[in-house]
């Protein structure tokens, strides 16, 4: 019986950790959206869309914790981008 309220637990954890990790691939996103716009209106080079792709987002999700850290190390925000440089 207690070995199902392990088992629960961490599911939970799972879901919670990849609930947040879906979190930071969207405002990421957003933010990139955001530097990309800014970015062409400079006339400067902006990656192609065909980049960002199911793998990229396995990714964010997945090692959500260790680009966070990073980019707040590197740049001072979870969701640095170019602009944030």
């Amino acid at each position: 019986m207690k070995i199902r309220y392990v088992i629960t637990f961490f599911f939970v954890i799972l879901i919670v950790y990849f609930a947040l990790g879906l979190a930071f691939h969207i405002r990421w996103s957003d933010e990139l959206a955001k530097c990309n716009e800014v970015l062409r209106e400079r006339g400067e080079f902006v990656e192609p869309e065909m980049f960002r792709t199911a793998i990229g987002f396995t990714f964010n999700v997945t090692f959500w914790p260790v680009y966070s850290a990073a980019n707040i190390y590197h740049d001072g925000t979870p969701f640095a981008t170019r602009c944030t440089h």
